[in-house]
């Protein structure tokens, strides 16, 4: 049997539900390992599907409701030109099951992503609305009581190119307030990877004042050598003359201030 991207990827959407038999996932392997670059977007899709599957079914806050509801409004909003049929079912399906829907409409427009002729210029909008959906999913999981599911809120900012005000804004409360230090330190490095923005240093300079665990207190040291944020010295100063640092500690923050003041 002939294999094409197509068959591959709806054999993989079945493998995602469990329905490939064991023939077909040996040649669906096969196939894939002579397609390297489809391999990886599946597998990409793949750990996105296995996020939605580990999340728990509460009941929706108020606000996960107006969130979803204007993401809805404003997909409908920018296809009103095509199909209106089509596109109200879909929205009246998904307002009423939303929490089936939300797993469901991703993979399907990952599959749309791959399956859509590129001349029809809707790659781009699939992917942005792709990208829309994790955004909703993480800002969701970080509210979470487990620990676990906030890690995994906080790791899959990397899946996010371009993290908006609301992301970097989360990422922020959770590194000041978030009662586990596992989850702040991924917080952290989550914040680095956008540390290019004048507002997120700005706030990791801040935040120094703000920790008292000595494992972010060296954390942060390191994040401010890394950036050579020279203006973190201030803070670090500060943090040395109050009662909050440990003594196994002040050596490290003596040491940070001494090089960023070098550099």
């Amino acid at each position: 049997m002939k294999i094409t991207d197509e068959i591959a990827i709806g054999w993989w959407a079945d493998h995602l539900e469990g329905n490939l038999d064991d023939e077909k996932l040996s040649l669906l392997e096969a196939y894939l390992s002579e397609n390297a670059e489809l391999k990886i977007e599946l597998e990409q899709s793949g750990e996105l599907w296995s996020k939605m599957e580990m999340l728990e079914n509460p009941e929706p806050s108020q606000a996960m409701d107006q969130r979803f509801e204007a993401m809805l409004q404003g997909y409908g909003s920018a296809h009103a030109h095509r199909s209106p049929g089509f596109l109200v079912m879909i929205q009246n399906w998904m307002t009423s099951n939303w929490q089936a829907a939300v797993p469901a409409l991703i993979v399907g427009l990952i599959i749309g992503f791959f399956l859509l002729p590129k001349q029809t210029g809707e790659v781009k909008e699939l992917a942005s609305e792709v990208q829309d959906m994790k955004k909703m999913l993480m800002l969701s999981m970080i509210e979470k009581p487990q620990a676990q599911d906030r890690i995994m809120a906080v790791n899959m900012v990397s899946e996010i190119p371009k993290a908006d005000e609301k992301i970097t804004a989360s990422l922020v409360s959770t590194l000041n307030n978030d009662p586990s230090v596992n989850v702040r330190l991924a917080a952290l490095d989550a914040l680095m990877h956008y540390a290019k923005h004048e507002y997120v240093r700005a706030r990791l300079i801040k935040s120094i004042s703000l920790q008292t665990s000595p494992l972010m207190q060296v954390a942060l040291a390191d994040a401010m050598i890394a950036l050579q944020e020279k203006s973190a010295v201030e803070s670090f100063s500060h943090l040395l003359d109050s009662a909050q640092v440990e003594e196994s500690v002040k050596s490290k923050l003596e040491s940070t201030i001494k090089t960023l003041k070098e550099i």
